[in-house]
């Protein structure tokens, strides 16, 4: 087994790729940052590439031979060209199937998806499962990810090439919390909006994600769309509990929102608070019946255990 990573010095990126190495699995991986940590030389080799440079693409491909490709590279409202941001994501990511079905050695692609994808919507049910439609919004992100969806669905690739869609919730553990993230709030912050209180909200520990990544990866059956979460979630109030709560219109969350973020002073997009507001809490059930899984720690066991003390580096 060789996995090719897309995305490896980022956040997932770098947690899978010290799993599978610590494992003795080859790893290529390919970011157009340097990896965040040294690691087996013996295991793992980095390319620095864009996954909009396809000949590079192709060359890299050719040259490891990967029987499976995990693809977590995406901008994640680094890049604020709409239009450039479109050309890496929904560009990049179109190249990455292409060149997997191009390439005999490769059995299995794996796709990052999220749980922002479904969004945060008035109507979301408690408990969102696969089938339920997707409707992202303004979020580009969750829109983003919604479109290159819609192309490893509809484009047709070998048939010994299966793949299989993941759609994320937040990821949470021991070292590996996002600035800016919900989580980073959360901990952080000292005074909330009062209408954060009562919100559902959904962590997946690194121990159960990195499980459940290795199962699917040993999965030679495995295709299509999985959510990836614990079968459990938070409410805000029981996990935050020493916290200033404060009522505050949600149209001046968002009006605030949106003059940090074009005044560049925070990088988080305003149509993201929507999903902050609506709960969007997915529904594991098929995942769990696939592999009999038992997840280590519940939802608000894996908040807790975020350190908040340790950041990874600025991606």
């Amino acid at each position: 087994m060789k996995v090719l990573i897309t995305g490896s010095s980022g956040s997932f990126g770098s947690i899978i790729s010290r799993s599978l190495v610590s494992n003795g699995i080859t790893v290529a991986g390919i970011d157009i940052n340097e990896p965040i940590e040294h690691l087996s030389d013996q295991y793992f080799r980095f390319y620095k590439c864009s996954i909009t440079d396809k000949e590079s693409l192709k060359s890299i491909f050719t040259e490891e031979k990967p029987t499976h490709v995990i693809h977590l590279a995406c901008t994640f409202n680094k890049v604020r060209n709409q239009r450039r941001e479109h050309d890496i994501d929904i560009g990049g990511s179109r190249n990455i199937i292409e060149i997997a079905d191009q390439t005999p050695s490769v059995k299995q692609l794996i796709f990052s998806s999220s749980a922002t994808a479904y969004g945060g919507n008035r109507d979301n049910p408690l408990w969102i499962k696969e089938d339920y439609p997707l409707n992202p919004g303004a979020y580009r992100y969750g829109s983003n990810k919604m479109l290159i969806e819609g192309i490893y669905s509809e484009t047709p690739v070998r048939k010994d090439l299966n793949v299989v869609l993941v759609r994320i919730c937040i990821v949470v553990g021991p070292g590996f919390i996002k600035r800016g993230s919900t989580v980073a709030i959360l901990k952080r912050w000292k005074i909330l909006p009062g209408f954060f209180m009562e919100n559902k909200v959904q962590f997946l520990h690194t121990d159960d994600f990195i499980s459940l990544i290795n199962l699917i990866i040993n999965d030679e059956q495995i295709e299509g769309i999985f959510n990836v979460a614990p079968d459990t979630y938070s409410v805000v109030r029981d996990i935050v509990n020493n916290r200033m709560y404060i009522r505050v219109p949600v149209w001046l969350v968002k009006g605030l929102a949106f003059i940090l973020w074009n005044l560049r002073i925070r990088n988080f997009d305003p149509a993201a608070i929507s999903v902050t507001i609506y709960p969007v809490v997915l529904d594991p059930g098929k995942i769990i019946s696939r592999f009999n899984y038992k997840f280590r720690f519940n939802s608000s066991e894996a908040y807790a255990d975020a350190d908040i003390d340790v950041d990874l580096p600025r991606r």
